[in-house]
């Protein structure tokens, strides 16, 4: 602060009374006074040159000494001023450091802040004052007072002493905390939304049309197959991603937006990915315009309903599945109840064109094995049926005892030979024995019944192989027929249920027969899977465990 002429003469000397400190001398910006003591004359204190009493005339600066000057423009600062000695006791103090501290200035000097105050012991700012009295270094910091209020403190070493100048910014303070607090509330609140967006598998968007910018979040190009973001989207880049069958369909959507037929849509597309692979998205959205109508904002948000769709694929066709089963099931059924009732109808007419014919004549036999066939055959249909529901359910029951596997098999083949020359099929079989292991035998009675009607079915007339015999460490069951054989592609699906080959319309059957053979098989510890024959057809191969 630049002193007027007429303040009173420049003393050279710091020692004298009244004498400005050598910063002030310089120009410098400091509201400091070192004055020397006023004498005291009986009870009365002349405080006529006291600097911290401004004198009557105060008005007038011509009637104020320098120091007189300097009290009050120290008086008049908006920040707390100290200057302590070397050992930290106070030797000036203006009010507003006083009123921080508490005490009136008149008790603070020649005491230590924080022995004046003693909830100042401990603090930062106590700490920060000690470390600068001991290196004799200044600095700046910030320091909180244990009365709540924030300070913004400059330390300087001015030869013996250390002035302190300290600014209240309680308030700056507050108002920054309550900022960082706002920031680090929206920054959770930004993580959780984009939590919830990226378990949702969706994203939001919004398109500027007037600026030109566009607005994505985190999620929105990893549900085009991208990883990482990209540096750019562009709306061409959006249409070449969508499905040649979609994208006529979402132009159209967004024409008439620009056209103003509406301000809002709902479109469900494909979107190819850089994989290779096709997604399904559904898009959500709505448009702002201005006061002539035009689009100015477009926003919305996208779901990936890839796994919804699938699911509503595999719940169609599992209705698609029950309806064909249904329709061939009641076929099926209805197969061998038609020839009972035939047979049944045969019977009594016989009875009633030759009463005399026993049930031991030939022709009686023959009704009654036709008619077992029959009954047999529905028999296996319901069994099917039952197995299948006692899979899903998890009870399909299983009794495992030890017994001889060869002979279960060579009892089938012989029953199945009946059947197979009614048919005009040959039944070959080389059955090794014997094999004893611990298998339930109902069970591995169905898993050879099913192979074998299976080869019969299928074989188109031909042989039919059938073989027992150990391989390795394993039993090894292989029936193997010369018909039209399975597609590769095709090898795995037809252990499924309610599956069949191309041909199956043509030979019957519910598609239930492998499914339960793969069940039981593994059920035993084995494995079972499906060749190509020598020849051409199909080989069953089934290993279990010795």
């Amino acid at each position: 602060m630049a002193r007027r002429a007429d303040a009173g003469p420049r003393h050279d000397s710091p020692n004298k009374g009244g004498d400005l400190t050598h910063l002030e001398r310089q120009g410098t910006v400091q509201f400091y006074m070192n004055p020397a003591p006023s004498p005291v004359s009986g009870s009365s204190k002349d405080t006529s040159h006291d600097p911290r009493v401004l004198p009557a005339a105060a008005a007038d600066e011509a009637g104020l000494s320098a120091d007189a000057r300097l009290s009050v423009l120290r008086e008049m600062m908006s920040e707390a001023f100290l200057c302590l000695d070397a050992h930290g006791r106070i030797r000036e103090v203006n009010g507003r450091a006083a009123a921080l501290l508490g005490l009136p200035a008149d008790q603070l000097r020649g005491q230590e802040p924080w022995v004046a105050e003693p909830a100042l012991a401990g603090t930062s700012l106590h700490e920060r004052l000690m470390a600068a009295l001991a290196t004799r270094e200044g600095g700046r910091f910030l320091a909180e007072l244990p009365s709540r209020t924030w300070l913004d403190v400059n330390v300087q070493v001015v030869g013996e002493e250390t002035w302190v100048l300290a600014a209240d910014i309680t308030r700056r303070q507050r108002a920054e905390n309550e900022v960082a607090r706002t920031e680090e509330r929206f920054r959770q609140l930004g993580e959780r939304f984009q939590v919830a967006l990226d378990s949702a598998q969706m994203a939001v968007w919004e398109t500027n049309l007037a600026t030109g910018q566009v607005f994505r979040s985190e999620g929105h190009d990893r549900l085009y197959g991208y990883p990482h973001p990209l540096s750019e989207w562009t709306h061409e880049r959006f249409i070449e991603s969508l499905h040649p069958d979609d994208r006529l369909g979402v132009q159209s959507q967004l024409d008439d937006i620009f056209a103003g037929k509406t301000d809002s849509y709902i479109s469900t597309f494909r979107t190819y990915w850089p994989d290779g692979s096709w997604h399904w998205l559904t898009s959500r959205a709505r448009v702002l315009r201005d006061a002539t109508g035009k689009v100015v904002v477009i926003r919305g948000a996208i779901l990936d309903i890839t796994a919804l769709k699938e699911t509503e694929f595999a719940l169609q066709e599992a209705v698609r599945t029950r309806d064909d089963f249904l329709s061939l099931a009641s076929h099926e059924l209805r197969t061998p109840l038609t020839s009972l009732r035939l047979q049944a109808q045969l019977l009594r007419r016989m009875s009633e064109s030759a009463p005399t014919e026993t049930l031991g004549s030939v022709k009686v036999q023959a009704k009654l094995e036709a008619t077992e066939r029959q009954l047999r055959r529905l028999s296996a249909l319901v069994d099917n049926l039952l197995d299948v529901s006692r899979i899903r359910t998890g009870k399909l029951d299983f009794h495992f005892t030890e017994g001889d596997l060869a002979a279960v098999v060579s009892d089938l083949v012989a029953r199945f030979g009946d059947e197979a020359r009614q048919t005009g099929v040959q039944l070959n079989a080389s059955v090794e024995g014997p094999m004893m292991g611990r298998f339930d035998r109902l069970r591995m009675e169905q898993v050879v019944s099913n192979l074998l009607s299976n080869a019969l079915r299928y074989g188109s007339g031909n042989p039919v192989f059938l073989s027992l015999a150990r391989y390795g460490g394993t039993l090894r069951l292989m029936v193997r027929d010369n018909g039209q054989g399975v597609p590769e592609k095709d090898r795995e699906r037809i252990f499924e249920r309610f599956t069949q080959g191309d041909n199956a319309q043509r030979r019957g059957g519910m598609g239930l027969g492998l499914y339960i053979v793969q069940q039981i098989v593994e059920a035993h510890g084995g494995h079972i899977r499906v060749e190509d024959s020598p020849g051409g057809g199909a080989t069953f191969v089934v290993d279990l465990p010795l």
